[in-house]
């Protein structure tokens, strides 16, 4: 399967999900991130 990702689409789902957490500006964007990190070591390069 082939996901063409959007790095700032996602950046503001995820932020869009914590907010609601009452979390400050700085935690919000370590978890975003620590999820960014997340899909970049479980993602390979695929070649089209």
């Amino acid at each position: 399967m082939v996901i063409d990702f959007d790095e700032q689409k996602f950046r503001n789902e995820v932020k869009n999900m914590v907010r609601p957490l009452g979390l400050s500006k700085r935690q919000v964007e370590e978890i975003v991130n620590q999820a960014l990190m997340a899909i970049r070591r479980s993602s390979k390069i695929v070649k089209m």
